[in-house]
């Protein structure tokens, strides 16, 4: 049999049963099927879903299928994935990096290999309009989370029904790129009709008092914001203590005071004091009275 039939075959036998498989992206029977039918004519993409769908996988061995063929099993993504990045489970992309092609123009149409991508990672690139109508598009019904999404362009992502998790680059404040960022994102962001999950990275101290007065705050099951690696603070309405604060550098502990009075914001019911650092009695007292608005306090 030669080579070139037999890449006819897994054309055809891939034109048969990708759009079941991008139809029904949980429904793995179906995927099998097809991978069968192309381990019959040595399509490395039939070993590479029968081992990703397997109980015990062969590590080593995907990694090299991946390693091989990574760059033509992304060319369904499209031009807008930096190349490489992908991460595959159950032998189908499920999160992205988008490359910097994906900010300097238009996105085509996403094509039905995008029903099986789960995250999508932004990289911080820039947005327009144009990228938000581009994510309400129905093959990216399945796009759970978003990685990297600057504040600045947070207010343009519109409303996609699916994403329940999302990571921000912050600030709000004091200025992104010598332009103010609206006060409003995070209601604005209170409008994502399935969002219960919020990351906001490198933000400033003063961004936990505007989250914490917002619609958002209300909505979420959790959310995570941390201070430029210097402290970090947890929400989670639903724990039994709600919010879990760390000092990350001992040399934030201005930042941290204040940190933990505007913590106060999402509710006095309980709070957790982490440190990654001994301190001295002075500081820790200092910290006892920020916390002092809180009826239970922890210190860890």
């Amino acid at each position: 049999m030669s080579e070139a039939h037999d890449v006819s075959r897994s054309a055809r036998i891939l034109e048969q049963w990708l759009p079941r498989v991008h139809a029904n992206p949980e429904d793995e029977s179906t995927r099998l099927v097809m991978a069968d039918q192309l381990l019959e004519v040595g399509d490395p993409l039939g070993e590479f879903i029968v081992l990703q769908c397997s109980a015990a996988p062969d590590p080593t061995r995907i990694d090299a299928l991946l390693a091989k063929h990574v760059r033509s099993w992304e060319l369904s993504l499209g031009g807008l994935v930096e190349p490489g990045t992908t991460r595959f489970e159950r032998g189908l992309p499920v999160a992205v990096r988008m490359s910097g092609e994906a900010a300097r123009r238009i996105p085509p149409e996403p094509g039905p290999a995008w029903c099986s991508v789960r995250e999508i990672d932004w990289v911080g690139l820039a947005w327009s309009v144009v990228h938000g109508q581009w994510l309400a598009h129905p093959h990216l019904r399945g796009v759970t989370r978003m990685r990297s999404v600057e504040l600045f362009w947070a207010r343009l992502m519109g409303q996609p029904p699916g994403v329940t998790r999302l990571e921000l680059c912050g600030p709000v404040v004091p200025q992104v790129r010598g332009t103010p960022v609206a006060a409003d994102v995070f209601d604005r962001l209170a409008l994502l009709p399935s969002l219960s999950w919020l990351e906001l990275r490198d933000a400033h101290l003063d961004d936990v008092s505007l989250c914490a007065g917002s619609r958002l705050a209300t909505k979420l099951a959790r959310i995570d914001i941390v201070g430029q690696g210097r402290w970090s603070l947890t929400v989670r309405p639903g724990a039994e203590v709600p919010i879990e604060a760390t000092l990350l550098s001992e040399r934030a502990i201005d930042d941290f005071e204040r940190v933990l009075r505007a913590a106060e914001g999402f509710g006095s019911r309980g709070l957790r004091v982490r440190r990654e650092h001994s301190l001295d009695a002075v500081r820790v007292e200092r910290l006892r009275r920020a916390a002092s608005g809180f009826s239970h306090v922890e210190w860890m």
